[in-house]
């Protein structure tokens, strides 16, 4: 029974289980407020050293207590008190102490306990009991005072755990554990606890996780945590929920010594003396609101700091728990399966009413209010301060930024609008509404991202956020290996790494490269039928499908290539991994665009010994022959122009044109929009709405994985229950603890971290910065592209906070001091977005596309310098 084997209640730490009297006392007394709580409180006031070995003999019986039953609480009062004086009387007496000195409290309690009872008696719908149907399935709210979660998994046959496979060098396994470099006082962990493990090469499985998980529980409560634990509803799976009082002595103790930052009260401010521009007496204001100041956690002025939020009670216990032992080798050890912040429901309701639902229609026509919802423009402001203290400020800066980009590319995008409509109307003014909206492009991509900079050092002040340290929470990975730190080995694979982005990078070029040659080849072929059409008719959807695959595969073998770096932490590892994703996708995304607007033009020649010739081959025969004498005329001589033809070199007589030609009907009537032209504006806009479908897929898979996952659960605990004799129709299988759980549909929920359905912070950035550079280097071809990517924001938005909301597992709350290496990311976008800009009007555009090369060069170098002055500005 090391970790849950056999029958009867589990027992984590290889105890027995009780007798079934035993059992039945200890579900009355949890049916009143769970008997961890009530175990306890009978000798609340009693002394230290009865406190601590009740606490230990009665380890055994209050571990995996179910979740009461609602049947259980109508039982009568006056037995179910009597049951849990006598389990705490069997408790004390197996540790062979006498309380006699204690009756009069422990009966002062219980009288205090039967009017809490009849008080509780009316809340049952309420908090740890309370049923809710979330996706469809019915489930206990089991949430109760639980700040995280951890999971183990059971041996076979419940579980995964092969208790009989064996663990070699089981100390050193266990100093990687237990042993942390930044705490100092974890060296005396391994002095106790582990007498079995000396001198031996290899022990079980089994007996190795039952020391290691005897000790984490140990010293999970030895730090203050309150621990209980419970089954999963298939017997797979041990949950043991820690708890930290948010007002509690520990939580403080702990503030003070990690120096955690906490704002001051207004209370604070009343001996404060004016100074300056400063009023005195009370905090800074910024448009009404206090901005208060942050300094490290001091209990001797506790009194004077602000209260604990449930995101700072989650980061201060996670700090904690990395200070005692390492969870990153608890993970590769397989001790534990998952490891996870408790998202309240009664959280994740007010987060969903006032984020997700417009308040008007939350009462009378909530989907409906969901709904609408989506177009509504995301402020960057309103609900951050919510989202922060639910997700942390990480995940607030990445959501305040996303709010601020659509915000003002829905400015971009009525000018964009306006200026389309200018050339729908008026097909001459396309060049130089082309040339405007570059310069609406580069002060506005300029504009948002100072404007955004200075609101983020706002944000950062407002939040205590500051020159914000993570090193507290900054991991070493477990697979680090500090022996090949400095190495020429390690040396080596850093330069394979970067040669294999290289090597990924030239395949997409030649994948590329091989779809617009077939494509030419079909339209160019005297006989389609032996050709084929596919290509040609297709070719653009083969294309922004070669996107999205080549930009998947490489997330695959983008954090592959990034672990052989080596990299200590985690954070250093997301920096790296950020770097390199967002190079190779964004080069993959702007190829194909960047291969049109420059390359295909000098690198696709269609060559004959006639223009007319190259007339036919490069419209089609078909096409071409149906042309009457005069349009036949019209076209050639907008195709002889030196813009699109020239004298072949490789033969003494013949004519080319060049990869960019004027479409038919553009040549007819000196257009001049060519084939590059149209298939830009078409791929662009195809793009966007297949990343607004594959966005959907993303966030409607998940839901339903996790439904599944539920399903799955729940027929194998049936399954079981049948196989115990349990009948569940008559209910009989839930009331033997065969329910599904809130905190178990928590774990089943996809994590927040890279590669994960749930999303991650790096990917949902990546795409946004996709779309970034889509419109600021390529939205003066196209500038109702502008609007296309407003309405797909809004839709973005909604859905990413619908998914962070009720699909994504809560992730562990980070702080920040802003979005980090993304606004280097950006940065680098709107300075390339200027040179491909410059190269749009100086070498593409009419009129300098038909200017020497000499004056294109210096209207390059003219109009680089003013767009980079107006950057600077």
């Amino acid at each position: 029974q090391a970790f849950g084997g056999g029958a009867g209640i589990p027992a984590l730490r290889g105890l027995s289980s009780p007798s079934p009297s035993g059992r039945q006392a200890q579900a009355a007394g949890a049916a009143t407020f769970g008997f961890t709580a009530s175990a306890r409180g009978f000798i609340a006031d009693s002394s230290a050293a009865v406190h601590s070995r009740v606490d230990k003999c009665s380890a055994a019986m209050h571990n995996y207590i179910p979740v009461p039953n609602k049947d259980l609480l109508d039982g009568n009062l006056q037995g179910m008190t009597d049951n849990m004086m006598s389990v705490a009387t069997d408790s004390l007496n197996r540790v062979g102490m006498d309380f006699s000195h204690d009756v009069k409290e422990i009966k002062q309690d219980i009288k205090h306990m039967k009017k809490d009872f009849k008080e509780g008696c009316a809340l049952v719908s309420s908090d740890d009991i309370a049923e809710v149907t979330f996706l469809g399935q019915n489930m206990r709210i089991d949430d109760d005072n639980a700040t995280i979660v951890i999971v183990f998994p059971r041996a076979k046959p419940y579980g995964v755990v092969d208790a009989s496979g064996l663990v070699h060098k089981p100390l050193q396994q266990a100093y990687k554990i237990f042993e942390r470099q930044h705490n100092l006082a974890s060296s005396e962990t391994m002095n106790e606890g582990f007498e079995t493990f000396m001198h031996m090469e290899s022990i079980t499985q089994g007996h190795f996780q039952k020391v290691v998980r005897t000790k984490l529980l140990e010293l999970l409560r030895k730090s203050g945590f309150k621990v209980s634990t419970f089954e999963s509803v298939d017997k797979d799976e041990i949950f043991a929920k820690v708890s930290l009082d948010s007002q509690g002595e520990v939580i403080k103790q702990l503030a003070q010594r990690f120096s955690y930052t906490m704002p001051f009260t207004e209370e604070a401010y009343k001996d404060v003396r004016p100074h300056g521009i400063y009023q005195g007496r009370k905090p800074m204001m910024r448009y009404g609101k206090p901005v208060p100041a942050y300094a490290p956690y001091q209990l001797e002025i506790s009194h004077l700091m602000g209260e604990f939020r449930k995101v700072d009670e989650i980061r201060i216990a996670e700090m904690q728990l990395h200070a005692i032992v390492s969870v990153e080798q608890l993970k590769a050890q397989g001790i534990i399966s998952n490891f996870f912040a408790v998202a309240r429901h009664s959280e994740i309701q007010a987060l969903h009413k006032q984020w997700l639902q417009v308040a008007c229609l939350q009462e009378s026509w909530p989907k409906l209010a969901t709904v609408t919802k989506i177009f509504e423009i995301p402020h960057y402001g309103t609900k951050s301060g919510l989202v922060r203290n639910f997700f942390g400020e990480e995940i607030a800066f990445f959501f305040r930024w996303f709010a601020y980009y659509t915000q003002h590319l829905g400015y971009l995008g009525c000018v964009g609008l306006f200026l389309w409509a200018i050339v729908y109307s008026n097909e001459e003014a396309r060049d130089l509404v082309h040339i405007l909206f570059s310069a609406v492009l580069v002060i506005w991509a300029t504009v948002f991202n100072q404007v955004f900079r200075n609101r983020m050092a706002r944000a950062q002040q407002d939040w205590g956020m500051k020159d914000y340290e993570t090193a507290c929470l900054s991991l070493d990975r477990a697979d680090y290996n500090p022996e090949t730190e400095g190495s020429w080995k390690q040396t080596g694979k850093r330069f394979v790494s970067y040669l294999m982005c290289a090597c990924f990078c030239i395949s997409f070029i030649a994948g590329i490269s091989f779809v617009e040659e077939r494509k030419r080849e079909q339209l160019e072929a005297e006989h389609p039928h032996e050709s084929g059409t596919f290509f040609k008719q297709h070719g653009s959807m083969i294309v922004v499908a070669m996107i999205k695959v080549w930009s998947i595969a490489w997330g695959y073998i983008a954090p592959v290539l990034v672990a052989m770096q080596n990299h200590r932490t985690q954070d250093r590892f997301d920096d790296a991994l950020t770097g390199v994703l967002a190079g190779v996708k964004i080069f993959v995304t702007l190829w194909n665009f960047v291969y049109l607007a420059f390359i295909k033009n000098v690198t696709s020649p269609t060559c004959a010994d006639s223009l007319d010739e190259v007339a036919s081959l490069i419209w089609g025969p078909a096409r071409w022959h149906a042309l009457n004498s005069t349009e036949q005329m019209s076209a050639l001589a907008e195709l002889a122009t030196p813009v699109f033809s020239f004298n072949s070199t490789r033969r003494t007589t013949g004519v080319c044109a060049f990869g960019c030609y004027p479409v038919l009907q553009s040549a007819i009537h000196s257009g001049g929009e060519t084939n590059c032209y149209q298939s830009l504006r078409y791929e662009l806009v195809m793009f966007f709405f297949v990343h607004i479908a594959y966005t959907v897929a993303f966030l409607l898979w998940p839901m339903i994985k996790v439904k599944i996952d539920m399903w799955t659960e729940l027929r194998k605990a049936r399954s079981q229950a049948a196989e115990a004799g349990i009948d569940d129709a008559t209910g009989e299988a839930e009331r033997s603890g065969y329910y599904y759980s809130w905190l178990q549909f928590l774990a089943k929920c996809p994590s927040y971290s890279y590669g994960s359905w749930g999303g991650s912070r790096i990917e949902d950035f990546l795409e946004c910065a996709i779309g970034y550079a889509l419109i600021t280097c390529f939205g003066i071809l196209y500038p109702a592209l502008a609007a296309f990517a407003f309405f797909g924001n809004l839709v973005e938005y909604r859905l990413l906070a619908y998914r962070m909301t009720h699909v994504t597992c809560r992730p562990l709350p980070r702080g920040a001091s802003g979005i980090g290496s993304w606004q280097w990311v950006l940065e680098t976008i709107s300075q390339t977005a200027i040179i491909v800009n410059v190269c749009l009007i100086a070498f593409v555009m009419r009129p300098m596309r038909s200017q020497s090369r000499w004056h294109q060069f210096g209207m390059f170098i003219l109009l680089e310098h003013i767009l980079l002055g107006i950057r600077y500005l």
